[in-house]
């Protein structure tokens, strides 16, 4: 068929046109390879607010567009003192054409290799210029559908240089934008190193903040599974499971959970419990901290609240743990659980308060290095071994002057004591033990690793000594009566205690410096007439 003149002229027009708009393009995209570079750091700069480096860059348009650079490195705007905020080894970006020309404009895969971020801390910024910057994106915004990386490490620098940075180990970061304006829903993997364990990570990030980084919002939820416990100082071991959410932003993030440690153990026992806990803490970069307010515990029968710190200390590695411990609902056979090798020696209900301070450095002998201080009161007090109830209900009859024979049932009993242990030596400042007409008064130490006691005390009874027995013995105890009277009536008998928990040894004390104050004398290596308890 044969063209006529008018459609020749409109199919020249068309294909003039369509030549232009190739020779157009192809100029485009070789005036876009060639300023690549310069758009590119722009734009980070812009996104940013930070001081860009770029090594090699390079740029495919077709089919889909690709970009390849190496060596990025951004660093604050006009900080170049500090580490860089951003640096890569590598990166890899690709979109598709159709994704590129509409808005909002998509890229689709994004890799990157040797991902380090370090946030400082502490840095005054202008709110309202964060939010323009934050309001602009929005604007101008670009969604990533697939953020991916593998061994990337976020540090996170305190205000104070002497202190040592918080340091994220991650090994593997999946991440695809959910708004314009820089926001991102991320998944990742956490390397813990104490205790080492992988903490599954699942939130969001962003927006940027750029005029003060650390400002970055995070929020998400976390998963930690069978972590060794053994690897953290204090001598404790088991294994730890926990899981909960956490939010606020990179300098101050707030977390709640729940932890449990079926088979949680300490080295001065050995006897696992199932030990489950809930917790709030907030993690505060800027100052090394991590404030515990508060974590709660629950083992057997005893529930025990703690509230604290863990700090880093200028000038050493490691942190600090200072925590306060009280318990209003818990059981004295629970503890000793935790504390002692053999079978606990006692039940009964125990109201405890304690601070625990495990200092910061190389910590060889956690026992030797934990701190603690403070007071304890057990009540309805029962020895688990059947011999030891007998004689307790022995000596509360013979204080009273009764001499019959003596009920198997337990006598109301009650103890209570100051302590303070330091390098793993256990010092009784008050130590009293108090049954129905005679109460025991003792000050000394003992041993937690060998369990060997040295200490002194006092026992006051309601009757005279010679009341204690009868026949022969109590005629001839009227003679030492004066010498055991104690003001206002009764027994006062001073004694030392030596020996183990197993083999306890009690002797008497014909050397006391202070008759009336127990809790004045401290371990004596005077003599002593021996009194071995039978």
């Amino acid at each position: 068929m044969k063209l006529s003149k008018r459609w020749k002229i409109v199919l020249g027009i068309v294909g003039g046109v369509f030549l232009v708009l190739c020779l157009a393009f192809v100029i485009g995209v070789r005036w876009v390879s060639g300023h690549a570079r310069e758009f590119v750091v722009k734009a980070l700069h812009d996104q940013f607010h930070a001081d860009v480096q770029l090594g090699s860059l390079e740029m495919k348009m077709y089919p889909t567009v690709e970009v390849r650079g190496t060596d990025l490195v951004m660093y604050g705007e006009g900080r170049e003192d500090l580490p860089p905020l951003i640096s890569i080894k590598s990166f890899t970006a690709e979109a598709h054409w159709p994704g590129l020309l509409r808005l909002p404009r998509h890229i689709s895969h994004v890799t990157l290799v040797g991902l380090e971020i370090t946030i400082p801390t502490g840095q005054p910024g202008d709110d309202e210029r964060a939010r323009n910057g934050n309001l602009m994106a929005r604007v101008t915004g670009v969604l990533m559908d697939d953020v991916r990386s593998d061994n990337a490490t976020v540090t996170v620098l305190p205000k104070d240089p002497s202190k040592q940075p918080e340091v994220l180990d991650i090994a593997s970061l999946q991440a695809h934008s959910i708004s314009g304006d820089g926001k991102m829903a991320a998944d990742a993997i956490l390397r813990s190193a104490v205790p080492p364990g992988n903490i599954l990570s699942s939130g969001t990030f962003g927006p940027w903040d750029g005029e003060v980084p650390a400002r970055t919002p995070v929020s998400g939820s976390f998963t930690l599974k069978n972590a060794d416990l053994s690897t953290i100082p204090g001598g404790i071991a088991g294994t730890l499971s926990a899981e909960g959410h956490y939010g606020g932003v990179i300098e101050s993030i707030t977390v709640d959970g729940a932890a449990d440690a079926p088979d949680f153990s300490t080295k001065t026992s050995e006897h696992p419990v199932d030990l489950t806990a809930t917790f709030h803490v907030i993690v505060d970069g800027a100052n090394e901290v991590t404030a515990v307010q508060p974590l709660d515990a629950h083992f057997l029968r005893t529930n025990l609240h703690a509230t604290g710190i863990i700090a880093g200390t200028p000038g050493q590695q490691g942190k600090a743990v200072s925590l306060d411990l009280s318990a209003t609902d818990a059981r004295i056979e629970d503890i000793l659980a935790l504390t002692v090798k053999d079978q606990p020696a006692m039940t009964g209900n125990v109201r405890l308060h304690t601070t625990l301070l495990l200092p910061a450095g190389p910590q060889n002998d956690p026992m030797n290095q934990v701190i603690l201080n403070g007071s304890f009161n057990v009540d309805q007090v029962v020895f688990t071994d059947h011999a030891a109830e007998a004689k307790v209900n022995t000596l509360s009859m013979r204080s009273r002057g009764q001499t019959g024979d003596v009920p198997d049932d337990n006598v109301a009993s009650e103890m209570q004591g100051e302590f303070d242990v330091q390098k793993g030596v256990m010092t009784f400042s008050d130590l009293k033990f108090d049954v129905p007409g005679a109460q025991v008064q003792m000050v000394g130490t003992f041993g937690l690793e060998h369990q060997n006691f040295d200490m002194r005390g006092k026992l006051d009874m309601d009757a005279a000594l010679s009341q204690t027995t009868t026949g022969v013995k109590s005629f001839l105890l009227k003679a030492v009566n004066p010498l055991f009277t104690k003001p206002g009536g009764g027994t006062r008998i001073f004694f030392r205690l030596a020996g183990t928990e197993k083999v306890p040894i009690y002797l008497l004390d014909l050397h006391h410096k202070t008759p009336d104050k127990a809790q004045d004398q401290g371990p004596s290596k005077n003599n002593t007439a021996d009194a071995r308890a039978n």
